[in-house]
C-alpha cells in the first residue's frame, strides 16, 4: 500500500468503499457530521472536496490508501493531532481507518497499522495514536493488537467507547 493525498479522481475506486454497508458499519464517525455511506459517485466527490478543504484549513489530513499491485484506491485514512496536550498522553493523535470490506482482514491492516507506526508519530509530532474499533470490527481489533494498540478505557482523550491507544515508543 501506498499513502497519498486524497484526489477527487479516486471518487469512483472509494465508492466501492463508501457504498459498502457492510464496511460503513464499522467505520469511526465520532464527531462527524455523516455516516459516511453514500448514494452516488457525484456525493462522495463533494465529500472529496470537503476533505481537501479540512486539509487546505489545517484541521486534518485524509490519505487515499492505494493497492500498489492495482493501482486504486481502496480505503482512506485520516489523521490529525488532537490541539491539546493531555497530562498522561502528552500531544496524541487521531486516526481512521476506512477500508473497502475486501481489504478488512487482519494481514491488510496490520500492513497497513505498520506503515502509520512508522511514519505517522514523528510526521504528525505525536506521543500516541488512537483509533476506535468497535466489537464488530474482530480483524481490525486483531490488527490493532498485533501492532501493539491497547483497549483504553480512558475518556479524556476520546470521550466514546472502544478507543484503542499506542505510545511512540512501545
Amino acid at each position: 500500500f501506498i499513502f497519498r493525498l486524497v484526489e477527487e479522481n479516486d471518487a469512483e475506486d472509494l465508492f466501492g468503499c463508501y457504498a459498502d454497508p457492510k464496511s460503513a458499519k464499522i467505520f469511526n464517525s465520532d464527531s462527524c457530521n455523516t455516516n459516511f455511506i453514500f448514494e452516488s459517485i457525484e456525493e462522495l466527490k463533494k465529500y472529496v472536496k470537503f476533505w481537501l478543504t479540512e486539509y487546505q484549513q489545517r484541521r486534518y489530513i485524509r490519505f487515499s490508501i492505494v493497492d500498489k499491485s492495482k493501482a486504486k484506491a481502496v480505503g482512506t485514512i485520516e489523521m490529525f493531532a488532537k490541539k491539546e496536550i493531555f497530562e498522561t498522553f502528552g500531544r496524541v493523535g487521531l486516526l481512521r481507518i476506512d477500508l473497502t470490506s475486501f481489504y478488512e482482514t487482519s494481514d491488510y491492516i496490520t500492513e497497513i497499522l505498520d506503515i502509520v507506526d512508522r511514519h505517522f508519530f514523528d510526521a504528525f509530532e505525536v506521543d500516541n495514536i488512537i483509533t476506535k474499533a468497535i466489537p464488530d470490527a474482530i480483524t481490525g481489533i486483531e490488527a490493532l493488537k498485533i501492532n501493539k494498540y491497547e483497549k483504553t478505557e480512558n475518556k479524556t482523550v476520546a470521550p466514546y467507547d472502544h478507543y484503542y491507544l499506542k505510545p511512540k515508543n512501545y
